[in-house]
């Protein structure tokens, strides 16, 4: 099998004759190349000429010898690493590297239609968790959501919570209003609101959906969920400050869930926890499954790049 560099449009063809993922589309990826200055390509998996598997990868430029190239995980962009047609190990050989760069890759969880075996000393082993969108949703009330999550949603239905989904370019911006005040609590360096509006209205292939919960007269937290055909992942969650916990939160996702079944996608991904760094966000998400996956971060450095990288920070 070999991997080389592929066209986009041969990757358009393969997602949409396979199972996808909403973060491995041109349309997700050219909007990050745009929007986070990389250099954007396909690695492609070919068996006698045959497309087997597909692989986005952004490249940096980490000083002036050394590029870093990263498939997912990077300033809030989820989910990359490869997706194949047919079982296939993954291993080194799958993140070529040259004399002065770098591969980082975070995969996609190991579910069985992403076709993914990891060879089990490829890299480290992190966590997801993942709601299965064909079990009825009775059973998923009942089965994967924590009781005292079906509680909080029953409290914020009683207070009147309500849900609205960003549908006009004025609701964007008010989604955005939110995201940017949450955001400074977190991060120096927000998405952009062009990123959400060409998302929102230009992607053809995977789907941007916002729901805002409004109570005492005023925003009080949105989800945003990128999805295509197959597979749905929650991207981003904020709260306004200084407001009362009345199952906002819990609600949101329970609409989210609802609203991704109805889609047709099969799973739904919580998108990374950390129980030990961020155990309160690991809490919150287990409340709505009890489906803990694996996800391998991969990191391949050849020996050359870490010299070169020692003998520049002595320089500096």
């Amino acid at each position: 099998m070999k991997i080389l560099k592929i066209k986009n449009a041969e990757v358009e063809d393969f997602l949409g004759n396979h199972f996808s993922s909403p973060t491995h589309w041109p349309d997700w990826n050219l909007l990050v190349e745009k929007y986070f200055h990389t250099a954007f390509y396909y690695l492609g998996a070919k068996d006698h000429g045959k497309l087997k598997g597909v692989c986005p990868v952004h490249k940096t430029r980490y000083n002036k010898l050394l590029d870093r190239m990263q498939s997912g995980q990077f300033q809030l962009i989820p989910n990359g690493g490869w997706i194949f047609s047919e079982p296939q190990i993954l291993s080194r050989k799958h993140f070529p590297t040259t004399w002065n760069s770098a591969f980082q890759s975070f995969s996609l969880p190991k579910v069985e239609e992403f076709n993914m075996e990891v060879d089990n000393n490829l890299g480290q082993e992190k966590k997801t968790l993942i709601i299965d969108l064909e079990k009825a949703l009775d059973e998923i009330w009942h089965q994967d959501i924590h009781s005292k999550r079906r509680n909080m949603i029953r409290k914020s239905l009683q207070e009147g919570i309500r849900i609205k989904q960003v549908q006009t370019e004025g609701h964007l911006k008010d989604f955005y209003d939110l995201y940017l005040e949450a955001s400074r609590r977190f991060s120096a360096h927000p998405i952009s609101y062009e990123f959400f509006h060409e998302m929102f209205f230009s992607s053809p292939n995977i789907q941007l959906d916002i729901w805002s919960a409004y109570g005492d007269g005023r925003q009080l937290a949105n989800v945003a969920v990128i999805s295509d055909k197959n597979y749905s992942i929650y991207w981003l969650g904020n709260h306004a400050s200084k407001t009362r916990n009345l199952g906002q939160g819990e609600l949101l996702q329970w609409h989210a869930i609802q609203k991704m079944k109805e889609k047709g996608c099969k799973y739904y991904d919580l998108c990374y926890v950390e129980p030990e760094k961020l155990p309160d966000i690991y809490k919150f998400k287990k409340g709505f499954s009890r489906t803990e996956m694996k996800v391998t971060l991969v990191i391949k450095k050849p020996i050359s790049f870490k010299i070169i990288n020692k003998i520049s920070e002595k320089l500096n």
